[in-house]
């Protein structure tokens, strides 16, 4: 019997980086379905360059949506970045502005003793309020402690670590640097991300495909534009609100810090690790000598 162990000729997580190749294909194809004779033109041309077979042609089509999808996808992976850093540039704006000592000082001036009732006060109070809310998110408290109370017994059942637990402001640092190293991101989470850029990579991709055939330039396939485009700008919010709003950003934290301990206890539980088992490719030999 021969064993032969296939595991490492198929890279790990090697998927994220084809999901070029679906706006590369919409891109493509657009452009094929919406102008008919642009596709022939492209296909002759190949087939100056050499006299390709049928299935060869079918394997430079798949080359060439992964590499023009590439670009749509890093795009779309830029402009994620963007919106995250500018939702946090606003978020610290708000927090060195409305949420700032001087301005809750000046409202207390202007409010007077005792309190004034008009308007403009109370519009004031409305928006300090908001900005000390932002600046100091007590409500978050019941997270963060179920967070320190995951994060302990981690530290504890997996690395065999006991962090300090006195009130001081090192011990607060050190549990600063503890909850930013620990914890798994859910897949579901990951699985949104990837999605969001790929969905955005394909409504770039239709754009790119409009610009360059003016065939294409109809109410239904602007609308399907729309949709992408509209289904990312969602997509982005909802992210950008999990990387800077306090509230969802402790509570995606709790959640990857359960995700490594349910990983902790399969490995106490089983005494082995949790890597992927290998996969083999076993084969029979015949002719077995008597």
């Amino acid at each position: 019997m021969i064993k032969i162990d296939i595991s490492k000729a198929i890279p790990k997580r090697l998927g994220p980086y084809l999901l070029g190749i679906i706006p590369g294909t919409i891109f493509e194809l657009s452009l094929a379905l919406g102008d008919p004779s642009l596709a022939h033109k492209m296909i002759d041309r190949a087939m100056q360059v050499y006299d390709f077979k049928p299935y060869v042609l079918l394997i430079l089509f798949g080359t060439t949506c992964l590499l023009v999808g590439q670009v749509f996808y890093l795009v779309s992976w830029f402009a994620e970045m963007l919106v995250t850093y500018v939702y946090g540039a606003v978020s610290k704006l708000v927090r060195i502005t409305f949420g700032s000592d001087w301005l809750y000082r000046l409202f207390g001036k202007l409010q007077g003793i005792p309190p004034k009732r008009n308007i403009f006060i109370r519009a004031l109070s409305r928006v300090v309020r908001w900005g000390r809310e932002k600046r100091f998110p007590f409500h978050i408290r019941p997270i963060l402690q179920c967070q320190r109370m995951a994060a302990n017994q981690l530290l504890n059942r997996r690395y065999g670590i006991n962090p300090s637990k006195e009130l001081s402001q090192n011990a607060e640092l050190e549990w600063q640097v503890w909850l930013a190293v620990l914890g798994k991101l859910p897949p579901e989470f990951r699985a949104a991300a990837l999605s969001m850029r790929t969905i955005l990579g394909c409504g770039l991709a239709e754009l790119a495909a409009l610009y360059i055939s003016p065939l294409l330039r109809n109410r239904y396939f602007i609308t399907i534009c729309a949709v992408f485009i509209a289904a990312w700008c969602i997509q982005s919010a909802s992210y950008a609100l999990r990387r800077h709003e306090p509230a969802r950003r402790n509570i995606t934290l709790l959640a990857s810090l359960l995700v490594e301990m349910e990983e902790a206890e399969v490995v106490t539980a089983k005494g082995t690790s949790t890597y992927p088992k290998e996969t083999s490719l076993l084969i029979d030999g015949e002719g077995e000598e008597g």
